[in-house]
């Protein structure tokens, strides 16, 4: 047999549309070192169908990272020792050499770019626009953010001001390059202050958006009129830290995703923190807060009215449970698609009874997944905190008599609390409830986001998890299977 260097090249072989595909998996720049093995991949890097730079790819390695705090004022620094600045500079000459470099037969592609308003940043959106407005672009994607990291609670008038300083830019920006924003698909805004008209003019000047995605970055708590939203493309709505007085998804007919994180709601009595009109095709929804004082609780059968979503994510990230426990017979039409329930940080104070009043509700139910809030984070301790400390209350909730659940096939639990006594209760109770359980899977929690601190009580030796095991099964064969991993 001859030597690895005689064998046939199997990957020449290979279409260039194919390894075009295959660089697609690569970041930009990785693909780009490619185009040096051969004359034939030479030209390759420069067919992909989408491009992504990011102001940060242009930091170079072992770099200070030394930067003017811009604060959103109109009087810019000199710029010439700013890190952040030499980069995004940089990645606007990669743009513009890489719109340059493609031949006129080349399929036009897709511009995904993430940058800061500071700087150049009105440079980028021209150069953008005038890719859009040449055809050299078929699509733009977005990330716009903001370097302003000053996080002194206590000084709130400044930083909204910082926020709104920020957010006229932005509209500067809007205003100035219609074909940029006419042919985005997706686009990400952070930490910055909008004029309530200038949610609803993105809306309506992005008729092709696909994806929108604000954190930190609202119209304040001022007006009492909801956000209504509407837009005929939008598939993907994802909203994080942002204060609104509530959300109404009016008409959303592409809508599959909507994502609501940590909301400071300030809804009016009258108001719903958030509503769904038509959203047909609505599929996942995902809430994540940390219940603080004065919050209100939700009402599923309120909340998710209009709506018949098969995936539900709930995270409730070590704090009280801010979902009132509610009959069944208001859900008949709200879960009757429901497969996969995902319930993430749960405290243990809360309870885990109150669940079952979830499995009740949805009779089609396929998957359960529980992670378990197993330890005490210091975050809740330390000043200006994420996290706001409340008072944990087990959540009341008593399942009908002899409840049966016929869909229920797989279940997870991440982690276990410290004493695993009411854990094992409630895995008792489930495999007795879901005739047609498959498995349990239980496995050792991941570290924990905030503090580094991962849970104590899951057993680590194989005599510890065999001990977990007799406890659950009360030493009788099980019709399911359970597997216990550390």
């Amino acid at each position: 047999m001859g030597s690895p260097w005689d064998q046939e090249d199997l990957l020449s072989k290979l279409s260039s549309d194919v390894l075009v595909s295959i660089l697609e998996k690569l970041h930009l720049g990785e693909a780009m070192r490619a185009g040096v093995l051969s004359r034939r991949w030479r030209s390759l890097p420069h067919q992909l169908p989408r491009l992504a730079l990011g102001v940060n790819d242009f930091v170079k390695p072992g770099e200070e990272y030394n930067y003017y705090e811009d604060e959103g004022c109109d009087m810019l620094p000199d710029f010439t020792f700013d890190t952040l600045a030499r980069a995004s500079e940089a990645m606007f000459d990669a743009i513009w050499a890489l719109l340059r470099s493609r031949a006129d037969e080349t399929p036009v592609c897709t511009l995904a770019v993430s940058f800061l308003l500071r700087g150049n940043y009105m440079s980028i959106g021209h150069l953008l626009d005038d890719a859009m407005a040449s055809g050299e672009a078929r699509a733009i994607e977005m990330t716009i953010s903001t370097n302003y990291t000053r996080a002194d609670i206590n000084d709130m008038k400044h930083i909204i001001n910082v926020k709104l300083a920020y957010g006229r830019r932005f509209r500067m920006l809007f205003d100035a390059y219609p074909a940029a924003f006419g042919g985005l698909t997706r686009l990400t805004m952070k930490n910055m202050r909008l004029l309530r008209h200038d949610i609803h003019d993105i809306l309506a000047t992005c008729t092709r958006i696909e994806m929108l995605s604000l954190e930190k970055c609202d119209a304040g708590p001022r007006s009492q009129v909801p956000w209504r939203v509407r837009h005929a493309r939008l598939a993907e709505l994802s909203i994080t830290y942002c204060i609104f007085t509530s959300i109404d998804l009016d008409w959303l007919p592409s809508l599959k995703r909507f994502t609501y994180r940590s909301w400071i709601c300030t809804a009016h009595p009258i108001l719903m923190m958030m509503s769904f009109g038509h959203v047909p095709q609505l599929n996942t929804v995902t809430l994540s807060n940390d219940q603080m004082i004065g919050q209100p609780i939700l009402k599923f059968s309120q909340a998710l009215a209009n709506t018949a979503v098969a995936d539900l994510r709930l995270n409730f990230r070590g704090q009280d449970v801010w979902v009132e426990p509610e009959g069944p017979k208001r859900f008949i039409d709200i879960f009757c698609n429901l497969k996969h329930i995902k319930i993430r940080n749960l405290h243990q104070e809360c309870g885990l009874s109150w669940i079952t009043f979830l499995l009740q509700a949805s009779p089609f139910l396929k998957e359960l997944h529980i992670k378990l809030w197993d330890h005490k984070c210091g975050m809740v301790h330390k000043k200006n905190a994420v996290y706001f400390a409340t008072k944990k209350t087990n959540v009341p909730w008593e399942a009908a008599v002899n409840f049966k659940h016929y869909g229920l096939t797989r279940v997870t639990i991440l982690g276990l609390y410290n004493t695993g006594e009411e854990v094992i209760a409630y895995i008792r109770c489930l495999a007795e409830a879901a005739i047609n359980l498959e498995e349990i899977r239980m496995r050792k929690n991941t570290p924990c986001k905030e503090c580094g601190i991962a849970g104590t009580g899951f057993p680590r030796t194989v005599q510890e998890r065999e001990s977990l095991r007799h406890k659950i099964s009360g030493g009788e064969p099980v019709s399911f299977k359970l597997c216990i991993q550390s």
